[in-house]
């Protein structure tokens, strides 16, 4: 069992936000209307300003999430028409990372790449506590977290290309580009972002870049195959049918999923469907129904 297996196990479990990406969506879409109504207001009450929180005004820690200049191109009707966009393309992403993690994996790969922002910001200002460095600071946390977060969601992005590298997304509606020719394409940008910043000595960007890549691979290497569908499924292979047969029927419930034991009383909003290519009556909630291994009476 490896690291976040375990997590997961335990109490920790419990802690997974079902549909995230539904309120992900939500907080970037009230966060651009925020932008287009009152910009001004997120930065001088709502964003990641350590000085302001440490006089007081712990809410920053949270609502720094609605930041608006994230979709910000001078234009409203553009920031709305690629909000949408984007929209659709990240509730696909991240409903399929979902569904293939299961909840608490995806929940504990999102909020770690926003506690590593958290976590950059305060290191940031730690080092620049000096009276006349401050409002370098204040600027640098009110120009960077647009920046943090785009960079936060692309990782979204880089995960699903590792995973589906061969899905196809319609650029510009038109021309069908493999996910990993695209995330290709995103690594040779961060880089020319990163390179930027550096020969400008913008470094809270270069610390946003790097601990948007790290996330990835940080996660990758704790998961240690969890996020490979193969070892997924290599992973659960010996306890499918012992966690079947293990498990005692509930009076009343009609559903139960092999692999992680939840019924339709624990998890109203989860399908449950049968597996037509295992062999015996072996059901799967939605989240299991794709990475489980199909079993066979060899």
């Amino acid at each position: 069992m490896n690291f976040i297996d375990r997590w997961e196990r335990s109490k920790f479990g419990r802690f997974g936000v079902p549909n995230l990406m539904k309120y992900v969506i939500a907080i970037n879409g009230a966060g651009l209307l925020l932008g287009l109504m009152n910009p001004s207001f997120y930065f001088q009450y709502l964003s990641l300003d350590f000085n302001a929180i440490f006089h007081g005004q712990i809410w920053r820690l949270f609502t720094f999430m609605l930041c608006p200049s994230a979709f910000s191109s001078g234009n409203e009707f553009i920031n709305l028409f690629w909000f949408l966009i984007w929209a659709q393309v990240y509730y696909m992403i991240g409903t399929n990372l979902e569904r293939m993690w299961g909840t608490f994996r995806f929940t504990l790969f999102y909020f770690s790449g926003v506690l590593e922002i958290i976590l950059v910001t305060l290191i940031f200002y730690l080092f620049m506590l000096s009276g006349d460095v401050l409002p370098a600071y204040v600027i640098g946390i009110n120009l960077g977290m647009g920046v943090s977060f785009v960079y936060l969601n692309q990782t979204l992005f880089l995960m699903f290309a590792l995973l589906f590298p061969d899905t196809q997304f319609l650029v510009y509606f038109v021309i069908p580009v493999k996910a990993k020719w695209m995330a290709a394409l995103y690594l040779v940008l961060t880089g020319y972002d990163l390179v930027q910043a550096l020969y400008y000595g913008v470094y809270y960007a270069v610390a946003l870049i790097g601990v948007s890549l790290i996330n990835l691979v940080l996660f990758l290497w704790l998961a240690k195959g969890a996020a490979s569908p193969r070892q997924a499924v290599r992973r659960r292979k010996r306890r499918v049918e012992f966690q079947y047969k293990a498990q005692p029927k509930t009076s009343g419930l009609r559903h139960r999923c092999a692999i992680c034991g939840r019924t339709e009383a624990d998890a109203p909003d989860l399908d449950f469907r049968y597996c037509s290519k295992c062999e015996g009556n072996f059901e799967y909630c939605s989240e299991h129904l794709f990475t489980h291994e199909h079993v066979r009476h060899d």
